[in-house]
């Protein structure tokens, strides 16, 4: 929680809030709150007070209550989505107010704090909120460079298309931009590669003798989806641009993470010249990401027995056949606390919380056993079921695998999509 708030304190420095909340007290409280957190905080009584404020302001993002006069909380969010559609909102609301639940959902709204409001609650919430802006704008960064440099290269494009025979000065002062920023390379109609710049060299490994002159497939890594490459060659001799992610290999065969742009080149005829690669190196950032995730692994596999469940990366436990839970560890604990059924947390303790309170999927509504499971269904290994858990403020989609552990014992872990190879990872070894 502590890293979460620096997080948060960092990501929020330049950050503009409007806080619209009818109770004079609370909007004065949680102002005071929020204003050691961000730059500034505005506030509003009432929707249409609300809405007025944000005719004449940008803020980053809006935290409203529901019952106000006036105007309320939900009228006053549908005007906001249609002038400021992606504009993040945090619902407030009390516990007897779930009927505007769907409602909001149908709003694409997936932010709520219920009243009253803890001051770790809000935190854990803004955090989420704060992140997917820092997110969004480090994204609109990238974008950005990616854009100034697809602009040089359209005139490349260009120039090239207009004639053949144009000054080797002048393409030289382009590709000399190009090259001191990004990874370039040019191959022929038949993928062969003709030239590649400084970096391309750096970033691959290979020397230009040695590059230039193979088929660009030599750089092709075992882990990407071959219709990804036919997908460019598609685009490439339609005579349109291809962008995207592609994991290439290194001479050492080790991947490489690049976002691409790859233009056609063609004579003033209309026939294809060669193609040219534009690549911005995204690979550090996946190291970084790889070094965080093998670092838990290695923690999750290095441990005694008993401290297995508090050593795995994810939110996991030890479940009996009958679908009851024995012990977790910190996150599982996490994820039943955040559930909307707050005497789920001391079923968790008691060792009477069953696996269909927490999550739900049609699946276990015809099982009341790990073992009828089995009976049923011809699984050969773990068991993966797809889940909803309905928490505070958002529903959360997760994957459900289930690996034998001993006789009549079994390791759950719930993930996210995303984390649900690692997890395989994990419970593998």
């Amino acid at each position: 929680m502590e890293n979460q708030i620096d997080q948060l304190v960092a990501w929020s420095k330049e950050l503009k809030v409007l806080y619209v909340e009818d109770d004079l007290a609370l909007r004065e409280e949680v102002c005071l709150f929020l204003s050691d957190i961000f730059t500034q905080v505005d506030l509003a009584s009432n929707g249409e007070e609300g809405l007025q404020k944000l005719s004449l302001m940008h803020y980053d993002f809006v935290i409203t209550d529901i019952k106000m006069p006036l105007m309320n909380g939900i009228e006053m969010i549908e005007n906001i989505k249609k002038l400021y559609p992606t504009l993040p909102i945090l619902v407030t609301s009390a516990h007897n107010e779930s009927d505007y639940l769907i409602k909001l959902i149908n709003l694409n709204v997936d932010n709520f704090i219920t009243k009253p409001l803890q001051s770790e609650q809000i935190l854990r919430v803004l955090h989420r909120i704060v992140k997917h802006i820092h997110d969004e704008q480090e994204l609109n960064h990238y974008k950005n460079e990616l854009e100034i440099t697809n602009q040089k290269l359209k005139k490349i494009a260009h120039i090239q298309s207009q004639s053949i025979d144009l000054k080797d000065s002048l393409l030289r002062a382009y590709q000399e931009a190009l090259d001191k920023a990004t990874i370039v390379s040019l191959t022929d109609k038949n993928g062969i590669i003709t030239d590649v710049n400084e970096n391309f060299c750096k970033a691959t490994g290979y020397s230009k003798e040695e590059i230039i002159g193979q088929k660009y497939d030599v750089l092709y890594h075992p882990s990407m989806n071959k219709a990804i490459y036919k997908d460019i060659w598609d685009s490439l001799f339609a005579k349109k641009t291809w962008q995207g992610l592609i994991i290439n290999q290194t001479r050492a065969l080790t991947p490489l993470y690049n976002y691409k742009t790859i233009v056609p080149i063609l004579d003033a005829k209309g026939e294809f010249i060669k193609f040219i690669s534009i690549a911005q190196d995204l690979t550090e950032l996946y190291k970084h990401n790889e070094e965080t995730t093998k670092e838990n692994i290695e923690r999750a596999i290095n441990v005694k027995e008993n401290d297995l469940l508090k050593q795995i990366p994810f939110a996991s436990a030890l479940l009996l056949d009958d679908l009851h839970f024995e012990n977790y560890n910190t996150r599982f604990g996490e994820i039943v606390n955040n559930h909307v059924d707050e005497t789920l947390l001391g079923k968790l303790t008691t060792h009477t919380l069953h696996l269909s309170e927490l999550v739900n999927f049609e699946e276990m509504d015809y099982f009341n056993s790990i073992e009828a499971i089995k009976n049923n269904w011809p699984y050969d290994g773990d068991i993966t079921f797809k889940g909803i858990i309905p928490s505070i403020g958002h529903l959360l989609e997760v994957l459900v695998k289930i690996s034998q552990y001993e006789p009549n014992r079994y390791i759950i872990c719930i993930v996210k999509q995303e984390d649900f190879e690692l997890c395989c990872q994990v419970q593998e070894r």
